[in-house]
């Protein structure tokens, strides 16, 4: 850990906010710059064009995605309209991944879609690895999946 915060604070001295830009994100929004760095270090890009699949219902749940540019069509049972569009700094994963991690709809780029994949298996190192990031990012989950339930009108 000490190696991991050295590495961290001369980065931060080279390059101050180089991860501010994942704030945008409801589920980084409290995060501290050691603690985004850290999430960053996990983030993967990857690119589909317009048309292309990530992924159909019933799979298993392997990445979550957070949107950087483009937008994708979800469809699903979660969605009471048939699909929603999600686009730049929104993400889906969350709900399935407290679900039975089985994907609960289908996601299509509907333009060239660039996105930030974070693995399920990385998601839950940083849960375990740092207790304090952990608590933080299962708070912003717990805010993202009320604000989820009111909007459906369900607001236990």
């Amino acid at each position: 850990m000490v190696k991991n915060y050295l590495k961290w604070l001369w980065k931060v001295i080279r390059k101050p906010n180089e991860h501010q830009a994942l704030k945008k994100y409801l589920l980084f929004r409290e995060l501290n710059p050691f603690e985004l760095s850290l999430v960053n270090a996990c983030l993967h890009n990857r690119e589909y064009r317009a048309g292309e699949v990530l992924f159909e219902e019933g799979h298993p749940l392997e990445v979550l995605f957070f949107i950087v540019s483009g937008e994708m069509q979800v469809t699903g049972k979660l969605n009471p309209q048939g699909s929603a569009v999600l686009k730049k700094h929104q993400f889906i994963g969350v709900i399935d991944l407290f679900g039975n991690n089985k994907r609960s709809g289908s996601a299509t780029a509907l333009t060239d879609l660039s996105v930030l994949a974070l693995t399920e298996s990385d998601f839950q190192d940083l849960i375990s690895k740092n207790k304090r990031l952990g608590n933080k990012l299962l708070k912003a989950c717990c805010k993202f999946l009320a604000s989820y339930l009111q909007d459906m009108g369900s607001g236990y």
